[in-house]
């Protein structure tokens, strides 16, 4: 039996997509952009905050400002949700600046859905999301075979023996946070090494303790923002003290990536997102997996003062 399907995050909503169950969603989240053939459904969820053009430093402070007074940062409409009638309702339980959560959603706007939170902090956590919203969905089989065309490319990487570059995800700017979750699982599945391990949380990290590192490789990826919110970040960055003698800066291995589109968000996109990680290190394919995604900073942008 069919399931009518509500996605509050882009992630699962690109799992449904990939299950084949698009004739099935009725219903998606306003940050929803992937595939475009499904875009033209119902938005449930919406953004109480913008953040697509704005400073860095302003967005951080207005997020936390709505944190400590309990303030939501996303919205479920719930009159448009119970016009739906969904039997599924995807949300996630992993951040509460990401995308909805179930706490956002009233009983009355539930009704008798079944909600569904992925909670997945590492690259093997999101294929075991699939699997759930698979089950759930009731295309179990469907799933597995999904799982297993992720895992071939998943495992086709084979980072070389010897020393791992080392390698500094910059989810955000100002204050500095370094990529969590699934990010160091890309970077360590591509054969470098993280400032963090697999499944931590994204934190906020001392710019001394980035100079000690001394990256070989610098990935731009703000949470949420594309390629121009990454050459934003950039800006932020290269003002630093000590910017200019990091190794990544000197070799000229600073790469500004999509994060909003391979990178912060759970589902299949994710493993494009280690695919990219890998042909910036060398480790995979000598062919660009995800044309227009990313671009590595010229010497001049990466410049203090450019």
């Amino acid at each position: 039996m069919s399931q009518r399907i509500v996605s509050l995050l882009p992630g699962a909503t690109e799992i449904v997509a990939a299950l084949g169950l698009g004739d099935q969603l009725v219903g998606i989240s306003a940050e929803c952009d992937q595939p475009p053939a499904l875009m033209d459904r119902p938005r449930v969820s919406l953004a109480a905050l913008e953040t697509t053009e704005s400073d860095p430093a302003a967005i951080d402070r207005e997020v936390r400002d709505r944190l400590a007074r309990g303030a939501p940062l996303f919205q479920a409409d719930p009159e448009t949700l119970r016009a739906l009638r969904p039997d599924l309702i995807l949300s996630q339980s992993l951040c509460d600046v990401c995308a909805a959560t179930p706490a956002s959603l009233t009983a009355e706007a539930i009704g008798a859905a079944t909600v569904l939170a992925l909670d997945g902090r590492d690259l093997s956590g999101l294929l075991q999301d699939i699997r759930r919203v698979a089950v759930a969905a009731g295309v179990p089989a469907r799933g597995e075979a999904l799982i297993a065309a992720l895992d071939r490319r998943r495992h086709a990487i084979a980072p070389a023996t010897g020393e791992r570059p080392r390698v500094l995800a910059v989810e955000w700017p100002e204050p500095l946070f370094i990529g969590g979750h699934w990010v160091p699982d890309m970077i360590v599945s591509a054969g470098g090494r993280p400032l963090n391990a697999p499944g931590d949380h994204s934190v906020v990290i001392d710019w001394d303790a980035v100079r000690a590192f001394a990256p070989s490789h610098i990935l731009v990826l703000p949470c949420g923002q594309s390629l121009a919110g990454a050459e934003e970040g950039l800006g932020r960055l290269r003002g630093r003290p000590g910017w200019s003698e990091l190794p990544a800066v000197l070799n000229a291995r600073v790469h500004l990536l999509d994060g909003n589109r391979f990178f912060s968000r759970p589902g299949p996109a994710a493993v494009t997102g280690l695919e990219i990680v890998a042909h910036l290190l060398g480790t995979g394919s000598s062919a660009d997996p995800a044309p227009g995604a990313w671009r590595t900073a010229t010497p001049t942008e990466i410049r203090p003062g450019a």
